[in-house]
Formats: structure tokens, C-alpha cells, sequence
């Protein structure tokens, strides 16, 4: 069973994806995995972390704060923290969680060649997975890997969504 999260940039994606989280965990379900809240300072958003949802390791994904790592739109990419936590934190999941959730599949994240090659195995395995996909990524994905539900998040279902979308998994328990 997989899932993709996808809609428009700051429509609600990670909060839906998190909310999901909560609703199968309250059901008996271990949930691994990554996600990648953003940092705000004075309102402004000024970098986004990297969280492994099993172990709590922290890291930066990426930063307005210039740094030697690519840069994709006004973010500067920690590819350290983005290889060693995101990889660990997935590889991890599929061993130990009934449910691997990915925040997000996007240009930041594919600028590794080691979190390319874990995404290209996480969606070829059977294993559980709910992923956060950015739009220009979901086309290119649902054509490769076959069986993919795609869940698109407008301002219209972001309010009840995330039971949609717990009860898609739920259907099929741990």
C-alpha cells in the first residue's frame, strides 16, 4: 500500500501528512520515517529541519543561511544531514514500522543520489509508504512505480482529508 500527498506549495501537505501520522498511531500503528518541518523566525520562514520519526534525530535540511550545498530556491541544501539522517531514518522504518512516511520527495531531497536511490527502493519494495511529493515529481513517480494512490490536497478537503486517507491505510491494518 502507498500513498502520495501532493497540491500546491503551502496548501497543507506536511500538516495533512502529520495528522495522518497521529490517526494511525492512535490505532495501534508504528510510524518511521522523516518529516521536515519549516523554521520561522519572525514570521519568515528561514530553513526547514529533518526529524527521524522513530528516533527523534535532528538535523537541517536546508537554509537561508548560505552554505557549500546546492542551492534550490532561496534554501541552501545541509546534503550531510540530508544523507545520513533521511537515509538512516527510512531504512530504519522499513525494518521496524508498519507505515514508512517521507516528507517530503521534492528538488531539495533529489539533489542526493543517496535519498534518490532509497526513494527508488521504498516505492519498488511492498512495504507500507505515505509520501509527500512535490507536483512536478508526481507524474514521473506514478509512471515508474505502479499501485500508487494519489491523494491531492486543495484548500476545498484539507479539513477532512486526513481521515480519507488513515482509513485508505486502515483498510489494510498492520
Amino acid at each position: 500500500m502507498k500513498a502520495i500527498i501532493t497540491g500546491r506549495p503551502g496548501i497543507g501537505k506536511s500538516t495533512v501528512l502529520k495528522e495522518v501520522i497521529k490517526i494511525l498511531e492512535a490505532n495501534g500503528w508504528r510510524v518511521g520515517g522523516v518529516i521536515c518541518p519549516e523554521v520561522r523566525v519572525g514570521g519568515k520562514r528561514v530553513a526547514f529541519e529533518i526529524v527521524d520519526l522513530l528516533s527523534g534525530e535532528r538535523g537541517t535540511l536546508a537554509s537561508t543561511e548560505p552554505s557549500n550545498g546546492p542551492v534550490v530556491g532561496r534554501y541552501y541544501v545541509n546534503m550531510t544531514d540530508l544523507d545520513r539522517i533521511s537515509v538512516n531514518a527510512i531504512s530504519r522504518s522499513l525494518e521496524e514500522a508498519d507505515l514508512t512516511a517521507i516528507d517530503e520527495i521534492g528538488p531539495m531531497e533529489m539533489k542526493s543520489s543517496k535519498f534518490r536511490s532509497i526513494i527508488t527502493n521504498v516505492l519498488s519494495s511492498d512495504k507500507r509508504i505515505i509520501a509527500v511529493v512535490h507536483t512536478t515529481l508526481v507524474r514521473d513517480i506514478t509512471l515508474k512505480f505502479q499501485g500508487i494512490k494519489v491523494f491531492e490536497i486543495t484548500e476545498f478537503n484539507r479539513n477532512r482529508i486526513s481521515g480519507e486517507i488513515a482509513k485508505y491505510f486502515l483498510g489494510g491494518s498492520p
